[in-house]
């Protein structure tokens, strides 16, 4: 690979990663666990995708690769400091510059040295989703010790070798790039980033789709990826610039109505979601490759600067128009598409030159890459330790409840790991989860519950709530004998859905029922809370109702329950507080609630904190 090509590439794979912690980061810490409006993220976030725009006048005062090298200095020193963080504000601020430096440095590139940019953007989401698959989607910044921080410096070092190599620190306005693509090309770099995470290259989307299993999904995902590349590289073989742009849209479509019912559960992402993602992604290459094509009237670097940064923007725009629309209760199905029109459109529209790449390298290195990356993906199940089952008591049914926060524990950091082990500790037989996240780029692009699931060895069964990849889930070692889940009234943000499943223990039928109450402020009205009610009624006894409810013991909400046949499983142990200690409240709106027949022993809620919820538990045992 090119040195100025292998810099873009290795910077813009550095940058993905700052952004899986930058983007979670604003919801944890700044977000401050949902107390934080929507539109204040917003604003906070936008303030720094705005500060870009400074790297144009900046290149004004000096060279334009000198703002390019100063940027991609601040990537690099960030990206090393983050990994030796431990959450918190110090977390948020360091993702933030190291941001900062990401985007000067894209700025400064298409001002300085634009011909390799948008081939080395398409090669460094690639070479993002490799490792993102061959990591099993746990990112190098949230594993500890010393392999990962030097596989970390290693790549840091790599850039900063490449830079040196080949920054063009003397460049100057007034110098003629003959490859440099024409200004309004370099708007597509922003969405494409945005496009390409939210489903094209996220391994964790295609897991989370009926019918695949973990390892296939993640394999086809990062060939495709890499096979992008090629197109990027040789664009002509799609015939026309129309046709990928044609073949975005439709995908974007495709993963924006991807929905089905599918064995009783609403909202799952079918299995043609993943060939979605397929065509997405090599669309997208060939879209960027066709842009790279574009007849530019002469030089222009500080437009070049300013359309880029306009396209960054753009990322921050569509991905807050996209994310805060779960908590504004607004739709958002148009944003992916909207944004595929905007790769798309530039590309299709306008004077192309030749295919800019003649030479059989590139595409044997896109060949290359993708075996590399369906071996790296292979690999996962090699290296992941084997699951480990709790071990339920011999007498009683075992139930947990645990919010897990999309895994994220109070200080912003992913805790995955430290959530499966309290979970073993309890030793349930069953598992309901709340706020599971399969594949959000606002999150990190993680499958909380497949990565739980097998580190438990438990069988897990899923419910979409908010969208196809947010929602409840119940983990179990105990035979299902039927599923099922409602759709509630909307209440509050993200949706909520009731999960019904059928269970077999100790020779009796026994109905749970999983879900996260999303109510409106104050519980008025008090709709969804009837309609569980009514759930409850129907379902075959005896029923067992676990969950985030997001209600306190005596308000009108629990009445309606509690009128529905219900118990509370901690009535007796009450004050039972389900948030740690170290958010200082003593809210009690995690439950465990059955119909009669039951008695209830050995109740746990550990003060951990892994979740902005603590985990809760109690033994249901036959009254005599």
């Amino acid at each position: 690979m090119r040195s100025p090509l292998a810099r873009v590439t290795f910077g813009v794979a550095i940058l993905i990663d700052v952004l899986r912690v930058f983007l979670p980061s604003l919801i944890t810490i700044f977000g401050s666990a949902g107390s934080t409006p929507a539109e204040l993220i917003g604003v906070y976030a936008l303030a720094w995708f705005l500060a870009a725009f400074l790297a144009v006048p900046a290149a004004r005062l000096v060279r334009p690769g000198l703002v390019a090298l100063a940027g991609a200095v601040l990537l690099a020193a960030g990206r090393i400091a983050l990994q030796v963080t431990d959450g918190g504000p110090p977390q948020l601020w360091l993702a933030s510059v190291a941001l900062l430096g990401g985007l000067w440095w894209l700025v400064g590139t298409a001002m300085a040295a634009p011909g390799p940019l948008l081939p080395g953007v398409v090669w460094g989401l690639a070479v993002a989703t490799g490792l993102h698959a061959a990591l099993d989607t746990v990112d190098l910044m949230w594993r500890g010790g010393a392999g990962p921080a030097a596989v970390v410096a290693l790549e840091v070092a790599v850039f900063v070798a490449l830079l040196v190599r080949g920054s063009r620190v003397d460049s100057s306005p007034s110098a003629v790039d003959a490859s440099a693509p024409a200004p309004r090309a370099l708007l597509t770099v922003g969405p494409a980033i945005l496009l390409w995470n939210l489903y094209p290259g996220n391994p964790a989307h295609a897991q989370a789709a009926d019918g695949w299993a973990p390892v296939p999904a993640a394999l086809v995902v990062a060939m495709a990826g890499f096979l992008a590349t090629a197109l990027t590289a040789r664009p002509g073989w799609t015939g026309h610039p129309v046709v990928p742009g044609i073949a975005l849209v439709a995908s974007a479509a495709g993963f924006a109505f991807g929905e089905a019912t599918i064995d009783g559960v609403h909202g799952v992402a079918p299995w043609w979601t993943v060939v979605a993602q397929v065509v997405g992604a090599l669309a997208l290459g060939a879209c960027l490759g066709w842009a790279a094509t574009l007849t530019a009237a002469g030089d222009r670097p500080y437009r070049r600067g300013l359309l880029l940064a306009t396209g960054l923007l753009l990322f921050m725009i569509f991905a807050f128009a996209y994310y805060a629309a779960y908590d504004l209760g607004v739709p958002n199905d148009y944003v992916p598409i909207l944004v595929a029109l905007v790769i798309a459109v530039p590309a299709a529209l306008g004077v192309h030159r030749g295919q800019s790449v003649r030479s059989a390298r590139p595409v044997v290195a896109a060949l290359a890459g993708a075996v590399v990356a369906a071996v790296a993906a292979a690999l996962v199940p090699v290296w992941r330790p084997a699951p480990v089952p709790p071990e339920p008591p011999a007498q009683g049914l075992r139930i947990a409840a645990y919010n897990i926060r999309m895994g994220f524990g109070v200080a912003g950091t992913l805790t995955l790991r430290e959530q499966v082990e309290v979970l073993r500790e309890l030793r349930p037989h069953v598992i309901a989860l709340s706020e599971v996240d399969r594949a959000w780029f606002l999150n990190g692009g993680h499958d909380d519950l497949r990565l739980i699931a097998e580190s438990l060895g438990l069988r897990m069964i899923w419910a979409p709530a908010a969208d196809e990849v947010w929602g409840d889930a119940l983990l179990t070692n105990l035979p299902v004998t039927s599923v099922r889940n409602h759709v509630l009234v909307r209440g509050g943000p993200t949706g909520a859905q009731a999960l019904e499943v059928g269970l077999r223990w100790a020779g009796r039928d026994i109905t749970v029922i999983a879900t996260h109450l999303q109510p409106p402020a104050g519980w008025e009205p008090l709709d969804q809370v009837e309609q569980l009610a009514d759930i409850v009624r129907s379902a075959p006894k005896p029923v067992v109702v676990a969950g985030d409810l997001n209600l306190e013991p005596g308000e009108p909400a629990w009445d309606v329950l509690m009128a529905a046949g219900l118990a509370d499983a901690f009535a007796d142990h009450r004050p039972f507080v389900t948030i740690p200690s170290v958010r200082d409240e003593d809210a009690q709106i995690d439950h465990i609630l059955t119909t009669p027949g039951f008695r209830f022993v050995d109740p746990a809620n550990p003060d951990v904190p892994h979740s902005d919820h603590r985990p809760v538990a109690v033994t249901l045992v036959p009254a005599a």
